[in-house]
């Protein structure tokens, strides 16, 4: 006999169909079949056995979609690996998570590509899409298989993380994209300015005599993408967008009606420079693109309120001891995100439900090309948590990293439930 989840008494927010107020949902294998007002759902009929999930006090919502995590497997599963990091999003409330192609070997094969998307299928967490490599080797010199990617599975391709240099070898890749419609992630930045400073070039690096990278590296970097952007046609997404500059120039090419779209980490919403001052040099705070001033960060968080940044991102960069516990500048750039982003960006939006659900759901999830929604026959990928729950976090749970930036502060919400294709997750077992 089959199983049905009913998910009662919550406050249900999903942003796509307008619904927002106390709901009931009831679940059938992997879709919802009803959304009815609270005490409206006649549960006598029901074809299988009822589990039980009270949500009282919670907030019901379409699961998170991620779309820039390393999940660092193939080949360097010290730092995570496929089920660790399905697990860790699944207790971040993500149901979705896009891999970046930064392994060993490079997601540049389509035979890679293969084996990684075959392995994801059996996860017992959060769903892993893969994201193709635009560069063999992300070396930026010489174009990957775009197409055999895409055709073998791949959602989008990806510069990993990495500066693409030369301007040609870009073109070809966002040009032979095109045509699949898929979008190409970048992250926008200038390469030689980057590699000069480790943290954010202004007052506070002047302070504690740390080299510095300017926000113009981002702003000529976005700059730089927009004029491809107009060239080729193609769908372009700016994984990290964390500077006035990197806006004001995204903004422009949008009012072009250029297809292109950005996003910022969660954490860039929380954290400032200042931070690494005060936390004397503590390397989880060592980042790329690095935490900005106040000015900046206040303009960040306007831009995903206002729609302009499409939403949030994990940013999730794992790392080893070994690989952190060095001097500042020294250190590898990066920090663990999945199991923060919710609360990160819920105490950024302070406390505003459907923003914070329009970031990490909504937005993210409409660049790879769907939308989530909470109605009947849509899949029930969903997310409870307590949208009130004072939050002092902790190292991660379950990622295999141990770079928690946001360690010892406390935050806003908390993850309760998540559900993929009507599977409890992550929660409490149901009555």
């Amino acid at each position: 006999m089959k199983a049905m989840w009913f998910l009662e008494g919550g406050q249900v927010v999903c942003p796509a169909t307008g619904i927002n107020g106390r709901f009931d949902v009831l679940i059938d294998e992997d879709l919802i079949v009803s959304v009815l007002p609270e005490g409206q759902t006649d549960l006598s009929s029901a074809d299988g056995d009822i589990r039980r999930l009270d949500c009282s006090g919670f907030v019901v919502a379409p699961g998170f979609v991620d779309l820039v995590a390393e999940v660092c497997d193939p080949g360097m599963t010290w730092r995570e690996d496929l089920g660790s990091a399905s697990e860790a999003a699944a207790a971040g409330g993500f149901t979705t998570v896009v891999a970046s192609p930064k392994t060993d070997p490079v997601v540049d094969d389509p035979s890679v590509a293969s084996d990684v998307i075959a392995r994801s299928s059996a996860l017992s967490g959060a769903r892993i899409l893969q994201a193709g490599a635009l560069t063999t080797k992300l070396e930026g010199e010489q174009l990957a298989e775009v197409g055999s990617l895409l055709e073998a599975g791949c959602v989008a391709i990806s510069d990993g993380g990495r500066q693409v240099p030369n301007a040609a070898v870009l073109r070809r890749g966002l040009s032979y994209a095109r045509p699949f419609n898929a979008p190409v992630f970048l992250r926008a930045g200038e390469s030689t300015l980057e590699s000069e400073g480790c943290m954010h070039e202004g007052l506070v690096s002047l302070q504690i005599g740390l080299r510095g990278i300017p926000a113009e590296a981002e702003e000529i970097g976005v700059s730089r993408l927009v004029a491809l952007a107009r060239l080729t046609g193609a769908r372009l997404h700016l994984t990290h967008v964390t500077s006035i500059g990197g806006l004001r120039a995204l903004e422009a090419g949008r009012k072009e009606g250029l297809s292109i779209t950005g996003t910022v980490p969660a954490r860039h919403l929380v954290l400032q420079d200042r931070d690494v001052k005060e936390s004397i040099y503590d390397t989880r705070l060592r980042l790329l693109p690095p935490l900005r001033s106040a000015p900046h960060q206040e303009a960040l968080i306007a831009a995903v309120r206002s729609g302009l940044l499409a939403g949030v991102v994990s940013d999730h960069v794992p790392w080893s001891r070994v690989e952190k516990e060095l001097e500042f500048a020294y250190a590898k750039s990066g920090a663990t995100g999945l199991e923060t982003a919710l609360s990160a960006t819920l105490y950024a939006m302070e406390g505003d439900v459907i923003a914070t659900v329009k970031a990490l759901s909504i937005g993210p999830a409409q660049v790879i090309g769907f939308v989530p929604r909470i109605e009947a026959g849509a899949v029930a990928d969903l997310v409870v948590f307590d949208p009130k729950a004072q939050r002092t976090v902790t190292a991660p749970k379950r990622s295999r990293g141990v770079n928690e930036p946001l360690e010892g502060r406390t935050l806003l919400g908390e993850v309760q439930s998540t559900m993929v294709g009507g599977k409890l997750v992550f929660g409490p077992i149901a009555s």
